[in-house]
């Protein structure tokens, strides 16, 4: 579960989703168990509730925590095809985000760590919840973090320890499976010592022989894995399940206070790790002379080039918007994240001084209708006397047409949505969050709830 910023949204309690939740897979018949993280379930969590469920109920739990969600208050905005099937609801009053990942399969790239079946079977009732067996939840701690990241969290290291000390046995015996009699007490004797570096340094050699073994005995099952995978990354490219949002405004508006505060308030759909924050444009080509340069506190000081070099500078511009929409948003936007630009290329329409460029309308707008559409763009306006008493970068008369002008941009732009930006920053943030979550909850429903991929109901 991941909460937006207190000062915003203030905190929703978690019982009746979660427990409801909880109380439909058990009537349903779906055996489940919460992988981690479930010490102050079912009022709170981390990051996300993550629960493992039987890969032949996956669609079934899918569809149950949905209906549950909605039951409660919540509303679906968002649905990934990770490694586990991830699930995004936010409560329309709080706009809190939260977050279910249904893992149906322990794996790495596709080859099998742990058998979600053997999990299931060994699972402990606690507290109105189903908890893995200790021994099955050090070896999924400790392997899952060593073959993804390369090291473990030390929040997981109690954890890890206290399973492999209270059941030695069983331990041992799922590292040699995976890993071989060899690795598997190497990596033991590094856990009974708590050498977390030496657990780190062998991660590369635990993936060698994780894939040598499951290619060597399983090629079937492994082959089948990659295929099912390979569709499942096709599908996120094909609907990358990111978002791309553009702050536009006359100076003043609070582009910058706002995208910062925007990005914060969803970073329970969207983490900050994989998302991009981005002012103008992609940085794509001389980023370290970009980086170097100072802030525009002056923009029309200069005159405008000439009209050759303007056109030339225009096609420049636009092949780095062109070449960055494809190597950095597209990725952030197939991983989930959220691409939030501030200005963006419209500003080569109504304020071409900035750049010092000659006026070419026209052109720019052929050139940048080409590029891939932005999911939502946001037009801040405030009156023209509110925007100079926050900054005066330019004239009250330049002020005012700037804001004309983006006022009448929004007509050629179908996503674009009006906000006024004289209000409080956290009233603006606010609106901006609403309208983000009801959009992707719309773009949600427009695509359906596909089952989940290679499960049948």
């Amino acid at each position: 579960m991941n909460v937006a910023p207190a000062s915003l949204h203030p905190p929703h309690d978690l019982t009746v989703l979660v427990t409801a939740v909880f109380a439909r897979w058990r009537a349903a018949g779906i055996a489940f168990l919460v992988l981690r993280n479930y010490e102050s379930l079912p009022r709170e969590t981390g990051n996300d509730i993550d629960v493992l469920v039987h890969p032949k109920q996956l669609a079934s739990a899918e569809r149950t925590l949905c209906q549950a969600a909605q039951s409660a208050g919540y509303r679906l905005h968002n649905r990934v095809e990770f490694a586990p099937v991830s699930l995004f609801f936010f409560h329309p009053d709080s706009l809190q985000q939260i977050q279910f990942d249904l893992f149906h399969e322990l794996a790495w790239r596709g080859f099998k760590l742990q058998d979600p079946g053997a999990l299931l079977e060994r699972r402990i009732e606690r507290d109105g919840l189903a908890v893995p067996h200790p021994a099955d939840e050090a070896v999924n701690s400790l392997v899952t973090r060593l073959m993804y990241q390369g090291a473990v969290k030390e929040k997981y290291h109690a954890v890890i320890r206290a399973g492999f000390q209270s059941h030695p046995a069983e331990t041992a015996a799922q590292l040699t499976a995976m890993f071989g009699a060899s690795l598997a007490g190497k990596l033991t004797a590094a856990v009974a010592q708590q050498n977390w570096r030496a657990i780190a340094a062998l991660h590369h050699p635990l993936r060698r022989q994780l894939i040598w073994r499951r290619l060597t005995r399983e090629p079937v099952n492994t082959s089948a894995r990659w295929l099912k995978d390979l569709c499942r990354f096709a599908g996120r490219l094909r609907h990358p399940p990111g978002w791309t949002v553009v702050l536009v405004g006359a100076d003043g508006c609070g582009k910058s206070t706002a995208a910062e505060q925007l990005a914060d308030a969803l970073r329970g759909t969207f983490h900050p790790n994989k998302s991009l924050r981005v002012h103008w444009k992609p940085a794509v080509f001389l980023r370290q002379r970009r980086a170097a340069r100072p802030a525009t506190t002056a923009p029309h000081a200069l005159p405008p080039r000439n009209a050759l070099v303007s056109l030339g500078l225009l096609v420049y511009h636009w092949i780095e918007f062109c070449v960055g929409a494809f190597v950095q948003f597209l990725p952030a936007r197939f991983r989930n994240g959220l691409v939030l630009i501030d200005r963006y290329h419209y500003d080569f329409v109504v304020d071409p001084r900035r750049f010092r460029l000659a006026a070419w309308p026209r052109l720019a707008r052929l050139l940048f209708r080409l590029l891939p559409k932005p999911d939502r763009v946001f037009v801040l306006d405030a009156p023209a006397e509110v925007l100079q008493s926050r900054k005066r970068e330019v004239p009250l008369v330049e002020t005012k047409r700037q804001r004309e002008a983006y006022l009448s941009y929004p007509g050629a732009l179908p996503c674009a949505r009006i906000v006024d930006a004289s209000q409080c920053a956290d009233a603006v943030v606010a609106e901006l969050t609403r309208d983000t979550l009801n959009r992707l909850a719309a773009r949600q429903e427009r695509r359906q709830l596909p089952p989940a991929t290679g499960v049948s109901p």
